[in-house]
């Protein structure tokens, strides 16, 4: 159950208060019992360690020898059912054994359920308490008639919207820190120059500034850690429901089912209560940093370079869940004809649209149809991708990348790579993964330039590339049929070939993990698992020649870059 802290009591203490889930934890205990980690439970309470031996289903607990004996002779656990922890072989005993008893009669066992009121009850209270009702039946009879009504199906349903919905903000959090490490990075550069420039006097300056970022850093970034964390958790919390909402529907006995639903349901109505005042509570943290402009015309003066500004803004995680990608069928919301073969794509945050084409980066509008900037290459483009809100880099054949921000509705040129590339790259925490010939080489910043050092050998030509938030590259062998997913080191995770994916170029990972490659040939996308398993063939012989996919920031637009137009999808 999910419950909020009182803000007048320690965490120690309250949550010492809080009510027990038995089955969950008799299931935990199973599983502890069956690695043979368990240690007796009574004699953990004395801070004693003594190997368990038995098991009491009645209670969900591990006795040893001693703590069995007296289990078997107390008066009130005499009746217990214990069983030996060496035939424990699945997860269905407690279920199995486990008898539920009437609250008000301790010693009956659950026999009857009261559809009048709603509530399961021994053979006493239905003589002393609902002998005057008229819907009165045998618990086996309910309970089935539960299984089979439109509420519980839609009970499931609605747990696994819940884990959609705490995903949903994981992923929030996981692209808030992806987001606010470019911000840092970002920050970073302007002081290193503009400190540079200036004086010793600014050394001290400079000095303090870092110290700022630092603290800002070790500050915010633990607290968006922390939320992603707790929704993690949350997510965790969901699937043991939904683990034991299946496994009760199994196995349980009716009475048992019945109390595990109720149980249940308290729980579904305090996550939904957590969901809502987390949608209203979660902030988006942006970091960015304000040059004090004195700096530059009054080195004497001068008594701090600038300040940082942590902004948190609203967030609307619930108002876009994450959309099914296993099941969404597509629906074409727009073709463009562009008149040239796209091999990279963008959209933006504010939905414009970026696009390599002929010797040329272009941004459009948002239904891709009027240019608003453009930026003139040295060689014809491929891979595109933005690194932060406003900064990206193209991959030029023969040349390297150029690096450029986009303000305005303009596009301008900051800075290049000077790199052997085939098609594409990758950007992660500072570092450049450019494809080349068998290898993908790393470049970093050092100083003004951006130099090589170090490299992955992955013996072949690498194509297009994309890079998973577990920090595997997935890349594909230009006009090869096989998608090759590796680690940072080289060390192969999966590869994945099909004679239907003919001549292999794009690549995309959308925000909840599948992974997309674009066939030309084949003219379709072959939709992966993150293991790299075949979920489905989508935009089959629909598209001429599919060059590049991508996804907005909410995950329910899709854009293609094909044979000289441009498709974009809706995923609503």
């Amino acid at each position: 159950m999910f419950v909020s802290k009182p803000d007048d009591i320690k965490v120690e203490e309250w949550s010492t208060k809080l009510p027990t889930n038995h089955i969950l934890v008799s299931l935990i205990d199973m599983n502890e019992t069956k690695s043979g980690q368990k240690l007796c439970t009574a004699c953990e309470r004395d801070n004693e360690t003594e190997s368990a031996c038995s098991w009491c289903v009645n209670c969900s607990e591990a006795l040893c020898n001693t703590c069995g004996r007296y289990h078997r002779k107390t008066k009130a656990t005499k009746s217990h059912k214990l069983v030996s922890i060496d035939d424990h072989e699945t997860n269905d005993i407690p279920l199995k054994f486990a008898d539920v008893f009437c609250t008000e009669h301790p010693e009956k066992r659950i026999k009857a359920y009261c559809n009048d009121h709603s509530a399961v009850c021994c053979m006493t209270c239905v003589m002393l308490k609902h002998r005057k009702c008229d819907n009165v039946g045998s618990i086996e009879d309910a309970a089935e008639e539960m299984k089979q009504s439109d509420e519980v199906k839609e009970f499931e349903d609605k747990l696994k919207d819940f884990k959609t919905s705490l995903e949903a903000f994981v992923q929030n959090r996981i692209d808030n820190l992806q987001n606010f490490d470019a911000d840092i990075e970002r920050i970073k550069l302007p002081v290193d120059t503009l400190f540079k420039e200036l004086s010793e006097h600014l050394e001290k300056l400079k000095t303090n500034i870092r110290l700022e970022i630092a603290k800002v850093e070790k500050e915010i970034k633990p607290e968006i850690e922390d939320e992603r964390d707790e929704m993690k958790s949350k997510v965790v919390a969901v699937d043991n429901g939904v683990a034991l909402f299946q496994t009760n529907m199994k196995h349980a006995p009716p009475a048992q089912f019945i109390k595990a639903i109720e149980k249940l349901s308290e729980q579904k109505k305090v996550l939904k209560n957590y969901l809502r005042d987390q949608s209203q509570k979660i902030k988006e943290i942006k970091v960015t940093f304000n040059t004090n402009e004195k700096v530059l015309e009054m080195k004497n003066v001068i008594q701090d370079f600038g300040r940082l500004d942590v902004k948190r803004s609203d967030t609307d995680v619930i108002s876009h869940p994450t959309v099914d990608m296993r099941s969404v069928e597509p629906i074409l919301s727009s073709e463009v004809e562009i008149g040239f073969d796209v091999e990279g794509i963008v959209l933006l945050k504010n939905r414009n649209i970026l696009l390599s084409c002929t010797k040329t980066i272009e941004l459009r509008d948002p239904e891709c149809r009027r240019v608003l900037s453009s930026l003139s290459l040295p060689n014809y483009p491929h891979g595109l991708k933005m690194i932060s809100d406003i900064e990206g880099a193209v991959a030029v054949g023969g040349y390297g990348l150029i690096l450029f921000k986009v303000q305005n509705n303009q596009i301008h040129k900051v800075s290049e790579i000077q790199a052997d590339v085939n098609y594409d790259f990758v950007y992660d925490k500072g570092r450049y993964y450019i494809g080349c010939d068998n290898n993908i080489c790393i470049y970093t910043r050092n100083n003004e330039n951006y130099s090589m050092i170090s490299e992955i050998s992955v013996n072949n030509e690498v194509g297009f590339m994309a890079l998973r938030d577990d920090s595997t590259l997935c890349y594909t062998v230009y006009e090869g049929n096989s998608l090759y997913c590796v680690r940072m080191d080289g060390t192969p995770v999966f590869t994945y070939s099909s004679k239907d994916l003919l001549c292999t170029v794009g690549v995309s990972v959308d925000r909840t993990g599948f992974i997309y490659v674009c066939g030309y040939k084949s003219r379709n996308v072959h939709q992966l698992s993150q293991d790299g398993k075949l979920q489905r063939i989508i935009f089959n012989n629909l598209i001429a020649g599919p060059n590049c996919i991508t996804f907005n920031a909410r995950g329910d637009e899709v854009v293609i870059g094909c044979y000289k137009k441009v498709l974009l999808f809706s995923l609503k």
